[in-house]
């Protein structure tokens, strides 16, 4: 246990209070010509809408957008203008938190209140063209600009570069994380998997950390942002994970896959108990016109009773929607296409920063 750390990550499974997102623009990367730039803005908007007809979006939209937004945006999104570099809001920002214990709240009953880990981030590794300036502050600036029924919580600082998405958690103390991102030495110098592994447990109230080399290999390229686990392993829930399964040798996430399953086998979570493995099968889509497509159907996002789950327009999207009805029976699944958002080296997880709901009482 760590006694050390006040705070933890909460499980996907948890309620949600709001989605946060952001409105693509121009100039930021992948988004160079007009045409990328108005595509992947329909494919933003129509995610947010989509998401909003359950919870609530608040969309961030840099200042020289204030009037572009409305010719996008059908439905009333809450909306905060501020200026940012990359619209991939769960890679760039903070990492929402909640209190491990309840707190006081001004003279009423104690309570479980939100909290931020405000990581570094230095655009994915400082890749050449990526800005980042203006996200790196993002946080802060959000924690001083908002009030606070609305706000990201208290804010706890850490000069770790830990990009969402980089590493995936049960909620109870475990999480796989990509060595890939968090020890590639342009993002963390000098950082080791040891040092890495004091730091999420200090902010983040993780216990245990079993390590996977890297994720899919389209995003994991030299071109790409990383390696992300988020696209390639999800917790169930304790003790169970799903895998994203490519059971084609041709396809190089063949060996990326397989080799997950191997670790995963032999592993324990933080309470010493080895894990049930759920294969999620791959698209059967092998690859567009720059190689090997990185779909995968793990990019999903649970809302309270709704699951917001991707279809490629693939032979195996029934499958998959078959499978996540078996392993999710209480939740509505609200399918997604979400091919545009791939073409732009984006994803439904890697656009949208659930909000935790801390209000109840647990």
């Amino acid at each position: 246990m760590v006694l050390g750390s006040r705070w933890v990550v909460p499980a996907e499974t948890e309620p949600v209070q709001r989605v946060w997102m952001s409105f693509p623009r121009a100039g930021a990367a992948n988004f160079r010509a007009a045409w990328q730039l108005s595509s992947a803005r329909r494919a933003w908007v129509r995610l947010a809408e989509d998401i909003h007809n359950h919870v609530p979006v608040t969309l961030l939209v840099d200042p020289d957008d204030q009037r572009t937004v409305a010719s996008y945006v059908s439905k009333p999104l809450d909306v905060v203008v501020i200026p940012f570099n990359n619209a991939s809001l769960r890679r760039t920002a903070a990492t929402m938190v909640v209190s491990r214990q309840a707190q006081a709240n001004s003279g009423r009953r104690p309570r479980r209140v939100l909290g931020m880990v405000d990581f570094t981030f230095n655009g994915f590794g400082q890749l050449p063209g990526v800005a980042y300036g203006l996200d790196d502050k993002l946080p802060g600036t959000l924690s001083e600009l908002l009030p606070g029924d609305r706000g990201w919580g208290q804010r706890n600082l850490s000069m770790m570069v830990g990009e969402g998405g980089s590493w995936v958690t049960d909620g109870a103390g475990t999480a796989i994380a990509s060595e890939a991102i968090l020890t590639d030495q342009r993002r963390n110098p000098g950082w080791n998997t040891r040092s890495v592994e004091r730091e999420m447990r200090r902010n983040l109230g993780l216990e245990h950390i079993i390590w996977i080399p890297t994720g899919l290999t389209r995003g994991s390229a030299p071109e790409g942002w990383g390696g992300y686990v988020d696209q390639v392993v999800a917790f169930h829930s304790p003790g169970r994970v799903l895998v994203h399964n490519q059971p084609d040798p041709t396809h190089p996430d063949h060996e990326v896959t397989q080799q997950v399953r191997e670790i995963l086998s032999t592993a324990h979570d933080a309470n010493g108990q080895g894990f049930d493995i759920v294969d999620m099968p791959a698209p059967q889509t092998h690859s567009d016109l720059n190689g090997p497509v990185n779909w995968s159907y793990l990019d999903y996002v649970i809302l309270n009773d709704v699951i917001i789950l991707p279809r490629f327009i693939d032979p195996f999207d029934d499958h998959a929607f078959e499978l996540m009805q078996k392993l999710y029976p209480e939740h509505r699944l609200i399918q997604f296409t979400a091919q545009a958002l791939f073409d732009h080296g984006a994803s439904i997880r890697a656009i949208t920063l659930p909000q935790p709901r801390v209000s109840r009482r647990r």
